[in-house]
């Protein structure tokens, strides 16, 4: 798990526990299953010095969403575009589709700890749209209404499996909303800005799904930010609500379509 640069301290003594009392397991999307051709695509890698460092989701020809921590030099100061690239189109990270370069990279300003953990990749050039590469919608207010505790979402990446390998090809898992009160309660990050989601042990996001986008109707409402211990855990997973950020979103994309 990526750590936080900055941190209070009840989250430094809940991963603390985690990790040392409860163990901390090969981080891994367990119990997930293969995705299929075409079946996701909106979703890419993303890659940093050409090695997959996260996953993101296409929002525009021109955008992909993904988490900010991955791409952050210090806070909301990202590292260089150039390092950046992406692989779309393809449900293998490691080969197939397209690699297409990076012109910016914009992460949320008050991005920090964890929250607002959300950032903007503006390509070097607009994707073509195929049957393997496409948009999502992102979620309006309405959208996020829906998300009660309980209500099935799908995730999907590259996260890390049991053996400690990365997989080549694309897993989904489906999860649930955890409600608000109950991931205070839980893990302490109750927030308006987060989606925190429920599973059992052993299941969950992992390394390589950070930026992974949470869909529900396929409307993309979350964006995977960090997990506890390996991931696995008994305690949610937590992603950035897509709907919160839905003005800042359509400001980037507004400003940097090309």
């Amino acid at each position: 798990m990526a750590v936080p640069r900055t941190f209070d301290l009840v989250f430094v003594l809940t991963v603390l526990y985690v990790c040392c009392v409860a163990g901390e397991p090969s981080g891994r999307i367990l119990e997930g299953s293969d995705a299929t051709t075409g079946q996701y695509p909106w979703v890419v890698s993303v890659r940093v010095d050409s090695a997959h460092i996260a996953v993101g989701s296409i929002i525009s020809n021109s955008h992909i969403l993904t988490s900010g921590h991955g791409l952050s030099q210090l806070a909301s100061i990202p590292i260089a575009a150039s390092r950046v690239s992406v692989r779309v189109g393809s449900i293998n990270q490691y080969a197939a589709g397209q690699i297409v370069y990076v012109q910016s990279i914009t992460i949320h300003p008050s991005y920090g700890n964890f929250l607002h953990d959300i950032a903007i990749i503006t390509l070097s050039k607009p994707l073509t749209f195929t049957e393997k590469i496409t948009s999502i919608p992102v979620a309006s207010n309405v959208t996020d209404e829906q998300l009660v505790d309980g209500k099935e979402v799908s995730v999907t990446g590259w996260g890390l499996q049991l053996s400690g390998a990365s997989p080549y090809k694309l897993q989904k898992i489906t999860l649930k909303v955890l409600a608000s009160e109950q991931c205070e309660y839980e893990a302490g990050y109750g927030y308006d800005s987060v989606l925190c989601l429920q599973h059992g042990v052993n299941q969950g996001i992992s390394r390589g799904d950070d930026g992974a986008g949470v869909v529900y109707n396929k409307v993309l409402v979350g964006v995977a930010s960090f997990f506890f211990g390996g991931g696995g855990t008994k305690f949610p997973d937590v992603t950035a609500r897509v709907a919160y950020y839905d003005k800042w979103i359509k400001d980037v994309v507004s400003e940097k379509l090309i």
